[in-house]
């Protein structure tokens, strides 16, 4: 099974998201990770934060052979620069997760997924320089490390001067 590990930012209001960057993980399943441990490392530039509310996980599992697709969307909630799950979602997550490992118990080659960080931003005062950089990482066991999807990736390269513009400001 290929699990694809996407970061993605959500640059308005709307369903519009950009991706950061893609990065197969040899050795980490998604399918297997307790949802209880599973976190992401969001570094965002000065002039932006996160709106309340606005940061979810996109769990996607498809078997190519009989045409099907499962997807789920999964609160995430904030501590300082990190995002966990919503405890009100881990059934879900495990059930999909469950569904993931039979598919790929039953064809591990036509069986393929992938997991997206959606995250939507405002703008705190002036909004972020124009040099502005981001960091996201993700962590898939409690005591394990942060591994990198993006690193100080350039927000010039995620989004157009008129989002940055239309970005809402914080409460």
């Amino acid at each position: 099974m290929r699990f694809l590990l996407l970061s993605v930012l959500a640059l308005t209001a709307c369903t519009s998201i950009v991706p950061l960057t893609a990065m197969r993980l040899s050795g980490l399943s998604p399918a297997s990770a307790d949802p209880a441990d599973l976190a992401i490392d969001l570094g965002l530039p000065a002039g932006i934060d996160v709106s309340p509310g606005g940061a979810t996980m996109i769990f996607k599992v498809s078997r190519v052979d009989l045409g099907e697709t499962r997807e789920g969307q999964f609160a995430l909630k904030r501590d300082g620069s990190i995002f966990m799950v919503d405890p009100q979602d881990y059934a879900d997550l495990r059930a999909l997760q469950a569904l993931t490992r039979t598919w790929q118990a039953e064809n591990d080659d036509a069986t393929n997924g992938s997991l997206m960080i959606n995250v939507s931003p405002c703008r705190i005062g002036d909004g972020p320089a124009e040099d502005a950089r981001v960091n996201v990482a993700v962590r898939m066991q409690r005591d394990g490390a942060f591994l990198p999807l993006v690193r100080d990736g350039p927000l010039s390269a995620v989004t157009s001067e008129q989002q940055l513009q239309d970005m809402p400001n914080c409460p």
